[in-house]
């Protein structure tokens, strides 16, 4: 791996610092983050580098020109960023002399109307360029999203969404009972809580042997406490961040996802690497490379309050299901779906840029 690479990130969120410190400094690349803080997932880390929002507008644009000539491959999360637009124009006028690979986390979707045709024509006219290539979050939907909007499939590889496993990994056994369900996440409409919250109920009812942990704030925070406040097995915790989000799965059973739609879904891989097993909404985009044949979990229709109500009782009753998906979940995290993993995709792609500008000189 010898192409002189940069990473432009949105955000310095816990796991996109984590694969700073894990995976682009070791292999020398070079990074900046477009804001200073996370917009959405928290970190209780400090970014290193520069911060395109404290710039001002020259110092951004002085910024940009050292970059394209000190750099030949350069990856972008997302691609509807003015310094996107800007590198790709100005590679597709030089004739692809500089590499561009849009790291994404969406999966492929039907829309219809104007939309769908603005979409096309934007991601078509980007995508089926030779010298852009596509970084796909998951196996699935994930590639489908360059498949469809003309991307050729040698450019597209698979850079797995990922957590710094090791982070949550628990050397140490489960705590016997109360046997604890958790949710971990944004407490708001599309999160779907209070669905969990009713399936909950639905299967154990007032039982203390089993709880439910609510992790996480939000707009429906206040409305479902007050909702529920009189229930004696539902925690709601607050937000957790660090250790004490790591110590929230390591005190819990199981985790469950719920949404309406989630693109990807970062707390099933923190669950899994804890040995939780996750029930998850079909609408999770994790759920095709994490669970779905790897015996780590179950899937489920986030309308269905019945189907999650039966397969909370299905794991809670069979201890020996249960420790048989604890046990897969972190063997998956452990020896598959991890920083090694992502190391060799990115030096793959990588590498497969440097063939194809220096390929001619050897």
């Amino acid at each position: 791996m010898s192409l002189k690479t940069f990473a432009f990130l949105v955000e310095p969120s816990s796991y996109t610092l984590d694969i700073v410190e894990n995976i682009y400094k070791p292999l020398g690349i070079g990074h900046i983050f477009f804001h200073d803080r996370p917009l959405i997932a928290q970190s209780d880390k400090t970014p290193e580098g520069d911060i395109f929002e404290n710039m001002g507008c020259f110092q951004r644009i002085a910024k940009l020109r050292n970059i394209w000539r000190r750099y030949d491959f350069f990856i972008f999360n997302g691609y509807n960023t003015t310094e996107f637009l800007l590198f790709f124009l100005t590679s597709w006028i030089l004739g692809g002399r500089k590499y561009i690979a849009i790291d994404s986390d969406t999966q492929y979707k039907e829309i219809g109307g104007i939309k769908r045709f603005v979409k096309k024509l934007y991601l078509q006219t980007i995508f089926k360029r030779s010298f852009v290539l596509g970084f796909a979050g998951g196996s699935y939907g994930h590639k489908e999203l360059f498949r469809r909007y003309g991307m050729a499939e040698e450019r597209i590889f698979l850079m797995p969404m990922m957590v710094n496993n090791e982070t949550f990994f628990a050397n140490r056994p489960k705590p016997e009972s109360p046997f604890t369900f958790l949710y971990v996440g944004r407490i708001i409409p599309h999160k779907n809580v209070e669905m969990l919250i009713q399936s909950f109920q639905k299967a154990f009812g007032d039982e203390t042997t089993v709880f439910l942990r609510i992790v996480g704030r939000g707009s429906s925070l206040e409305s479902l406490k007050s909702r529920y406040a009189d229930a004696p097995n539902i925690h709601f915790e607050g937000a957790k961040f660090g250790r004490n989000l790591v110590e929230a799965y390591h005190t819990s059973h199981l985790l469950v996802i719920p949404s309406l739609y989630e693109p990807w879904g970062l707390v099933v891989n923190e669950a899994l690497s804890a040995g939780l097993p996750v029930l998850a909404s079909n609408r999770v985009g994790a759920i095709y490379d994490l669970i779905l044949g790897k015996e780590t979990g179950f899937v489920f229709d986030p309308t269905n309050i019945d189907e999650l109500s039966s397969l909370m009782k299905k794991i809670y009753e069979d201890p020996l299901l249960y420790k048989k998906m604890s046990r897969n979940a972190e063997e998956l995290m452990r020896n598959s779906w991890n920083y090694e993993m992502y190391k060799t995709n990115l030096i793959s792609a990588i590498d497969y840029c440097h063939e194809k500008l220096h390929g001619e000189e050897r």
